[in-house]
């Protein structure tokens, strides 16, 4: 059971993205092999003067991942000197699994934790001797602009065009903040890809790509589907974490349980008849919303000062919170308004 989830009918919403266990990527037909290549290989669409200083700086810390048949499939980035990469589960064919690093040096992978939240997967090396690799910084924060997209095949431009669209994650059904990237990568795979800033530091991994399909009604209509390049530019769209959820992934999982700390308010809910209206449908009996002596039928008005009116904003907003803080909510109960403040809580992963 989560400790938030929203009790909705209907399908998704046009703003909505759909993030299932398999991926949305770049594919190749039969006739088109992909020869395994190592990251050191020649770059076939040089990035400009910053992406390759960036490139440069991560490359070292990099390992691309095999595909079922032992072609180049996905990329997973040291976050540890010990030898632990964290990957999208989109990337992993099968576990075990031999990952190849830039000087062509291969390295045997298994799992440590997954993240079910998130679909990231925390891989150990076993017998790792490269104590001088350094590993990936996570960004703090994240803006809109330009970065770097890691793919098996070198880097290629992106630009981070919107934040916080609400994305629905399988199986977990949980909703999350999500970034919005395009990018030209029309024939690279470019599912599980990385995103750096020009900087060199980790601020996504890529979980889903639409293509911009410019014979649909409206210029730039987006449609979900399996993208192998789309008109003469190859434009995709794809759609990663933000970095505080990505920093946070990344931080549970270099605790020695290798836990996640996901935050939770214990309360399911709903649109009204009014939909920008959200009303509490239940709470988890004793969670934090629960105690702090919310009630079914409350109306919530606001967050922590901010204005709220859509389920699914909403319910990723949620998702950004971090334990321990003091989530401050208005509510309506009957005539009156009232504000209730209530502590957010770690998720139970098991639930």
């Amino acid at each position: 059971m989560l400790g938030v989830q929203i009790a909705f009918a209907g399908q998704l919403g046009s703003g909505m993205i759909s993030m299932r266990e398999s991926i949305l990527e770049n594919t190749i037909s039969d006739e088109e092999e992909m020869k395994p290549q190592s990251l050191a290989a020649p770059i076939e669409r040089p990035a400009g003067a910053y992406q390759s200083a960036a490139w440069a700086t991560v490359l070292p810390s990099l390992a691309i991942l095999p595909d079922i048949e032992g072609r180049p499939g996905g990329i997973a980035v040291l976050i540890n000197k010990e030898g632990h990469f964290l990957a999208h589960i989109s990337s992993i064919a099968y576990e075990p699994l031999t990952a190849t690093l830039n000087n062509g040096k291969t390295v045997k992978l298994g799992r440590l934790a997954y993240d079910r939240e998130t679909q990231l997967v925390l891989l150990g090396a076993y017998e790792w001797d490269e104590p001088n690799r350094r590993p990936i910084r996570v960004a703090r924060d994240q803006r809109t602009g330009e970065v770097m997209v890691a793919t098996v095949n070198g880097p290629v431009k992106g630009d981070i065009t919107s934040q916080n669209r609400p994305g629905l994650f399988y199986p977990s059904q949980r909703y999350v903040p999500l970034s919005e990237i395009q990018m030209e990568a029309r024939d690279y795979p470019v599912g599980g890809a990385v995103l750096f800033t020009n900087a060199g530091d980790l601020v996504g991994i890529l979980g889903a790509t639409l293509a911009v399909d410019r014979s649909l009604p409206g210029q730039g209509t987006s449609r979900l589907q399996s993208v192998g390049g789309f008109g003469p530019q190859g434009l995709t769209i794809g759609y990663a974490l933000g970095a505080k959820i990505l920093s946070r992934v990344v931080d549970g999982f270099l605790e020695p349980d290798h836990e996640v700390d996901h935050p939770t308010i214990g309360i399911y809910f709903r649109a009204g008849a009014n939909p920008l209206e959200i009303i509490v449908d239940r709470l988890v009996p004793e969670g934090p919303a629960d105690k702090a002596g919310l009630k079914a039928g409350d109306v919530i008005l606001a967050a922590n000062g901010t204005k709220v009116d859509n389920v699914l904003g909403f319910a990723s907003y949620l998702f950004e919170l971090t334990p321990g803080e003091t989530l401050k909510l208005k509510i309506r109960r009957g005539p009156s308004e009232q504000e209730i403040s209530v502590k957010v809580a770690v998720q139970d992963p098991d639930l």
